[in-house]
């Protein structure tokens, strides 16, 4: 799992770093209390999608954490276990052509940001090619940008 840019397929590269850039530099964001954007995560390994995509689908929450541990990651809480996170296991973030940006305040990611601070994030990555997961029906993904 990585949060570099540099490890996204070249052809997203570019327009990655110039939405970075631009979040970064964004006034509106400032206004609505963004300290700063961040970049979440980038390219990511099979066994941490298969991971991520265990959570809600295994009853006992010791195995979502077991395969969170053989991904190397974090050991979940029993409610990330039984919270659904993805929707595939063929995610763009396999392929290199998808990136997860996060608004940071307070010293931490704002994961509970208001609509207002994801759809200024969705208007940026947008303007760039990017499709936004905030616009999915169904299954939203505020923090999602994948270049299809």
């Amino acid at each position: 799992m990585s949060n570099l840019i540099s490890d996204l397929d070249k052809s997203v590269q570019s327009a990655a770093t110039k939405v970075f850039k631009e979040m970064n530099k964004s006034s509106a964001l400032r206004k609505l209390g963004v300290e700063k954007v961040i970049i979440v995560e980038t390219k990511r390994e099979l066994a941490v999608q298969m991971a991520y995509y265990a959570r809600s689908r295994m009853k006992d929450p010791k195995y979502v954490k077991e395969m969170y541990k053989a991904a190397g990651l974090y050991e979940p809480t029993v409610l990330e276990c039984n919270t659904a996170n993805t929707q595939t296991l063929n995610s763009n973030h396999i392929k290199g052509i998808a990136i997860d940006f996060a608004p940071y305040k307070d010293g931490k990611i704002w994961w509970n940001a208001p609509n207002t601070v994801w759809n200024e994030m969705g208007r940026i990555g947008k303007k760039y090619g990017f499709s936004w997961g905030g616009d999915w029906r169904g299954f939203v993904d505020k923090p999602h940008f994948e270049m299809v």
